[in-house]
């Protein structure tokens, strides 16, 4: 059978990303033009009002535009800055799209996505300049790298530069195709295989920013809370390389108000910043959770103005949410969701209802359909059965940027087949209970095994090798590797290494390294992945 959204039908986003989120701007600075838009949490004397966060926009496009960018890919390789949405939306308005990078990735991580992604412009930080410099070497299609500081090397331009770029008003914009344009390029490795950049139309996250909207001011509403009256300040503390963090940090434009911003989680500082700027919701991923629960640090500071906490990225447990909700008797509820970077962040979020049923990720989001098929025939399952989570809508990607195949494998007739095991129940509400996908996730970070396994297999003492997520109390999971080796020398220690030098800290092999005779593999070629988390599991 085919789902219907319980919330209803809702329209396609016809307008460009951009002209979303400055419409928003100008209503701030009509009414409060001195609003602060972001505020640094490590230095709160750092801030941008509105009305500068739309002088820098248009400056930058200016910028962008004096550099011959027009309907290209620029790639962000910074941790949490303020200066992000600004550049952003000058990249949108050009008619380019942002490809953020994880600030942590190592030069050869940031080399493949700049060459995949075919960016022109690279803005990063003093202090990951060089690693994206190195990155960038003998990429011609790279004209301009942007640094956020005031005194960059020759050849390279600084932030100021870039906003004191004075913007032409009168100047024609590029025209944009809200169905076929993109507007950002965040990679992810889908449901197999190494890290593809997923291309999200301004349709499509246009639609899932309004579906957002939408769905928080039916939830005031229902509380008898006029939506227009809310201005919360908001914590940003998720990564804005990530399409979740991204969708924060658009949402606190979308919704008006004001965030912290956290260019990576320090305890005290994020506690700090609940108790002082009395955040009254919070979205975080699993180990941030588990923080909540268990630091004692957490005592130190009053945490009673957080009513609501979101969740994503990876399954949370009864039993740790229980801990949270008695550990903070102020709190009302722990929202969980689903969705991926393919759906443009959520296809299912969660009632009052879905919070009353443990495990629930919530229901259908307004506009999608979703089916749940056996992944081995393709036959539509009945309710209350378990198979792969189908979906189709306006926030599908386009696609996979540059890979056909690996498209037509994922969007099948406009269904995007998830990877994803669950069943429905009779009132809409969908269970996890399993993944065909191979993703390892490590504090609900992305870890592809094909990317692992293709560099363990460039060792010249390794035969073969294959890499499976085993559980980790902290972690959720870790990497760990099965290894065929040539020579009986090589050692364990000597594998972890090779794979540490290449790769970011949550990518390396922290489950161990185990030697075995040979890989399990199908008649296909195929590695069967459970026969060696099954083996994992006869040693516990």
């Amino acid at each position: 059978m085919v789902y219907e959204s319980p919330f209803g039908q809702f329209p396609p986003c016809t307008v460009p990303v951009h002209q979303i989120l400055l419409d928003k701007i100008d209503q701030v600075i009509r009414e409060e033009p001195n609003r602060d838009a972001y505020i640094s949490a490590v230095t709160p004397a750092q801030k941008i009002t509105y009305t500068q966060l739309k002088e820098q926009v248009y400056s930058v496009a200016q910028f962008l535009h004096n550099r011959g960018f027009v309907k290209q890919i620029a790639v962000v390789v910074t941790a949490n800055c303020m200066e992000y949405m600004p550049f952003f939306l000058g990249v949108a308005l050009q008619g380019g799209a942002l490809s953020g990078a994880s600030a942590i990735f190592t030069e050869y991580e940031l080399r493949r996505q700049f060459e995949d992604s075919g960016c022109t412009i690279v803005f990063t930080d003093e202090k990951n300049l060089e690693k994206a410099r190195k990155a960038a070497q003998g990429l011609t299609a790279i004209k301009t790298i942007i640094m956020l500081g005031d005194s960059p090397p020759n050849g390279f331009f600084s932030w100021r530069d870039v906003v004191s770029t004075r913007a032409d008003k009168n100047r024609k914009l590029p025209t944009i195709n809200v169905d076929e344009d993109i507007v950002i390029l965040p990679y992810s490795s889908g449901t197999t295989g190494t890290p593809k950049g997923v291309m999200l139309t301004h349709k499509n996250f246009g639609t899932m920013i309004n579906v957002t909207l939408v769905m928080r001011a039916a939830s005031l509403r229902s509380q008898g809370v006029d939506p227009e009256s809310v201005r919360d300040t908001q914590l940003l503390i998720l990564p804005f390389y990530h399409v979740y963090g991204f969708m924060m940090l658009c949402s606190v434009v979308a919704l008006k108000t004001t965030a912290v911003v956290l260019s990576k989680f320090e305890p005290d500082i994020f506690l700090r910043s609940i108790q002082n700027y009395k955040v009254p919701s919070i979205t975080i991923v699993p180990p941030i959770l588990v923080f909540l629960a268990k630091d004692p640090r957490c005592d130190k500071y009053d945490l009673s103005s957080v009513k609501s906490i979101g969740c994503g990225a990876a399954a949370v447990g009864k039993s740790l949410m229980d801990e949270v909700m008695q550990r903070y008797p102020a709190l009302e509820a722990i929202r969980q969701g689903y969705g991926m970077t393919e759906l443009s962040t959520a296809s299912h979020l969660a009632d009052a209802g879905s919070l009353k049923k443990s495990g629930c990720v919530g229901k259908l989001a307004p506009g999608l359909q979703m089916k749940i098929i056996d992944p081995s025939s393709g036959k539509e399952l009945p309710q209350g059965e378990a198979g792969e989570i189908c979906v189709r809508g306006a926030t599908v990607m386009r696609g996979y940027l540059g890979k056909t195949r690996e498209t037509a494998e994922t969007i099948r007739d406009g269904w995007l087949h998830t990877g994803d095991i669950g069943y429905c129940d009779v009132e809409g509400d969908l269970f996890i209970v399993d993944r065909l996908k191979e993703l390892i996730k490590v504090k609900g970070l992305q870890v592809p095994p094909a990317e692992l396994e293709s560099l363990l297999l460039g060792h010249p003492l390794i035969a073969d090798a294959a890499v499976v997520g085993i559980p980790d109390e902290k972690a959720g999971e870790l990497p760990k590797a099965y290894v065929v080796r040539k020579d009986k020398k090589l050692s364990e220690q000597h594998v972890i290494d090779f794979v540490k030098d290449k790769v970011s800290h949550y990518k390396q092999l922290k489950g161990g390294v185990e030697f075995i005779e040979v890989i399990p593999k199908s008649e296909a070629g195929k590695i069967l992945r459970r026969q060696l988390r099954d083996r994992q599991k006869s040693k516990i």
